[in-house]
């Protein structure tokens, strides 16, 4: 039996190159760190990049959500379902279209985002000393110009 691998020629750069892998591999240990920082707060980066989004507003269409946080519908319905259960959010209907779902933050969801603020605050805290502010500086750049061009 022949146990010899056969790789074909000129074949695309490895999955070791791929930049889908590399920005998820990065996207992972990221969110890592956010989540155990949020975690005392009972929250995840997720959920308080949410929180955020619906702070200075008096209500968000889901859709409108979406797209605030680069997000499909599916996955802000997902996101919301626990927070709407912890009462740190509402969903009213749209007074100027009934058929619209206007999402916003409860009394209990701005001070349960005013708390958590320590944890994401301990998070950027890590991120920039693992990274130094140079590599970091550096980093939201060119996340910011690659979010621009794609």
């Amino acid at each position: 039996m022949n146990n010899t691998v056969i790789r074909p020629t000129g074949s695309p750069a490895g999955i070791t190159d791929c930049t889908a892998a590399k920005v998820r591999r990065l996207a992972r240990k990221v969110t890592q760190i956010y989540d155990e920082e949020l975690a005392p707060h009972g929250l995840t980066v997720g959920q308080i990049g949410l929180l955020a989004s619906l702070r200075r507003t008096e209500g968000v269409a889901i859709g409108m959500l979406a797209d605030r946080l680069s997000a499909d519908a599916s996955t802000v319905s997902r996101l919301l379902k626990p927070m709407l259960s912890a009462g740190y959010l509402a969903v009213d209907p749209d007074p100027e279209d009934g058929r619209t779902r206007l999402v916003r933050l409860t009394d209990t969801g701005y001070e349960r985002r005013r708390l958590a603020a320590a944890g994401w605050a301990a998070a950027q805290d890590k991120v920039r000393a693992a990274l130094g502010d140079g590599r970091l500086a550096a980093l939201r750049f060119i996340l910011d110009d690659a979010h621009q061009h794609l």
